[in-house]
């Protein structure tokens, strides 16, 4: 997630076909590689900072931009219209769930302690979901860079994260059309939580 000089894309979907600066769409090889560097850009951007606490949601771009505390029993329904799969790492005890909307695909589901007011910019437990289609693939091309690593888990499905005790991973899943990022400000939890499968679709 963004460092504290960093803003977040207004967009992170990749277009599905890279064209030359002519207009003319360029070689399958030369597209591809071109996918695959934005996707790395645009993770990198969104890394960590060195403290390894992410840009509160509360200070992102506002447009398009809604937000709500609900309970367990309502996170469904503040997801309704949404348009592609939402995760979270399932019920917590003493917790409520803040929900945060972007009108560009993206949705958060942030592990609030009870009386936690919404927007606060302490760091908690977050899941991210990023609509785009092609998440599987995005995924596995980062295995191929510099220092990528290669992950699987529970489900079928791959990841990404820079270093066993990131703060931070990345997964996907066959035949979903969501990009899932898992956020704790401790050290190493995202990487377990996603090992021990408990990142699901709510619902």
């Amino acid at each position: 997630m963004s460092a504290s000089t960093r803003r977040w894309p207004a967009g992170h979907r990749l277009a599905a076909k890279v064209k030359g600066q002519d207009g003319k769409r360029v070689a399958p090889a030369t597209a591809a590689a071109v996918v695959v560097i934005a996707l790395l850009a645009w993770l990198l951007l969104r890394g960590s900072d060195d403290s390894g606490s992410p840009r509160p949601l509360a200070e992102q771009p506002s447009a398009g931009k809604t937000l709500e505390v609900v309970s367990a029993s309502n996170l469904l329904p503040a997801l309704t219209g949404v348009g592609y799969p939402v995760y979270w790492v399932g019920l917590r005890p003493a917790t409520e769930y803040e929900v945060t909307r972007f009108e560009d695909g993206r949705t958060f589901i942030r592990y609030l302690p009870a009386g936690e007011h919404a927007g606060s910019n302490r760091p908690y437990l977050t899941v991210g979901s990023y609509a785009r289609p092609d998440a599987v693939a995005g995924l596995e091309a980062l295995w191929k860079e510099p220092g990528g690593r290669q992950l699987r888990f529970p489900g079928g499905g791959v990841g990404f994260a820079q270093r066993p005790r990131a703060t931070n991973v990345y997964l996907a899943f066959p035949g979903v059309g969501t990009q899932i990022e898992v956020y704790d400000p401790a050290p190493g939890i995202a990487l377990r939580l996603a090992r021990a499968g408990v990142v699901a679709p709510v619902g």
